[in-house]
């Protein structure tokens, strides 16, 4: 059975890691086949009439050959990519509420990177978003030999969301800030004094071609998003809702070899899911590092950090507390890999204009019991709590008193924990 959760594990890894091989950016191919499943022209302008863009989805040449590239010609490399975007695009939906930003922005990872982890481009850019090193070090990201954020798909997503709102308090329009956002934001600038009112369509001859072909490639991803379905475009849902993500944040050093020893999460695996660290281990951090992994080797992760890590002797160091303990042990459990659904007031389209430089994500109270570094291992196993899934719930299913659950996980008798919360049962 842990054989084949391996090798399930290890091919879910490997389409992560498997992006397009076509750059989304190119214009109309003569001869090309299309494969749109005989869609109209007709019908694909009526459609992207009543889509919701975010940006003005004109039905010109380059943006029907953007649409035709997704549903058509690469429709089953856009399949792969809707399954990266199934593990990914909640995590970012989260992160783009807490800077009030419009939750379509996400779709520009489709252009930029496939939605793949460790997509790098021959210029240098590299990640989810496709950030230069120098623009990832202004956004706060630590990129050098051991650590490169720019793969670390929580902390690039949060440096984006920073840089999205700079570019909107400069432009004040969408497609503007993708046009900034591609070509850099000062040529942008020095183009509107020649069309100060204008937008991208406005300017748009004006611009690199690249950039020309980069908002239609923009809208059709959102045509993607949003009419794949009506081309029978669909991801296996049984099998990605079995492949939820949860995130956790940490703070001590973890030896990598140490782990993989430990455990039964394969090298392949853990670096497929976390292509940010480059040596054999994690390095200690009073600010965390992101760990993302399934939850069904989460709950070995999160066994192994709190009792099995060959760190947890006390550590000193900054942010560790005087006597070296304090934060050294935290662990966090960050339940964003879920579906957000935004109450009507969490819809913006203008972001908050305050940065958000620090991290805004605060896990439940009860996701891990404090644990003394001095208390022995106990046999616990570990269970992440499901949306809609009650204490009572778990307890029954796991032949359990409320009272016990309660208890092992040091509760009040009302607590309710979130969802991607820790929940501990003895053995």
């Amino acid at each position: 059975m842990n054989k084949a959760r391996s090798i399930f594990n290890i091919l879910f890894a490997t389409i992560l890691l498997v992006g397009l091989s076509v750059s989304p950016l190119r214009g109309s191919e003569a001869g090309g086949r299309d494969l749109s499943g005989g869609v109209s022209e007709e019908l694909i302008a009526e459609r992207l009439e009543t889509m919701d863009c975010l940006v003005e989805p004109r039905a010109d040449a380059d943006v029907f050959d953007q649409v035709r590239r997704f549903i058509g010609r690469d429709r089953n490399r856009s399949l792969e990519l809707l399954h990266r975007a199934e593990v990914y695009f909640p995590m970012i939906d989260q992160v783009f509420e807490q800077y009030g930003l419009p939750s379509e922005l996400k779709y520009l990872t489709i252009v930029e990177s496939s939605v793949v982890l460790n997509a790098k481009s021959y210029a240098g850019a590299a990640g989810l978003w496709q950030l230069m090193p120098a623009t990832a070090r202004l956004l706060k990201l630590r990129v050098d030999a051991r650590v490169d954020q720019r793969l670390d798909p929580v902390m690039s997503t949060q440096a984006a969301a920073r840089y999205f709102t700079l570019l909107y308090e400069m432009f004040g329009d969408w497609s503007l800030v993708l046009a900034a956002y591609n070509c850099g934001e000062y040529k942008i600038k020095r183009l509107l004094q020649q069309a100060p009112e204008g937008d991208f369509w406005d300017i748009r001859k004006l611009l690199p071609r690249q950039t020309q072909l980069f908002v239609p490639a923009f809208i059709g991803a959102s045509y993607l998003m949003e009419f794949a379905l009506d081309h029978e475009l669909e991801t296996d849902k049984e099998w990605m809702d079995a492949n939820k993500l949860t995130f956790a944040r940490i703070y001590k050093e973890v030896r990598l070899a140490d782990l993989y020893k430990k455990t039964s999460i394969a090298p392949e695996v853990f670096k497929a899911y976390n292509p940010a660290y480059r040596r054999a281990n994690i390095p200690a951090s009073a600010a965390g590092h992101f760990i993302s992994l399934p939850d069904s080797l989460m709950v070995e992760f999160i066994d192994y950090y709190t009792f099995g890590n060959e760190q947890n002797q006390a550590m000193s160091g900054p942010g560790f507390g005087a006597d070296g303990g304090a934060g050294a042990t935290v662990l966090e459990i960050i339940s964003f890999s879920r579906p957000l659904i935004p109450s009507p007031d969490n819809i913006a389209v203008k972001p908050v204009v305050q940065f958000l430089l620090d991290y805004d994500f605060r896990p439940w109270n009860g996701s891990m019991p404090s644990t003394p570094e001095t208390r022995e291992k106990e046999n616990f196993r570990y269970h992440i709590v499901g949306r809609r899934e009650s204490l009572s719930e778990i307890a029954e299913q796991n032949k359990v008193s409320l009272e016990d659950l309660l208890s092992w996980n040091e509760w009040q008798e009302r607590s309710e924990p979130r969802p991607g919360s820790v929940v501990r049962i003895r053995l």
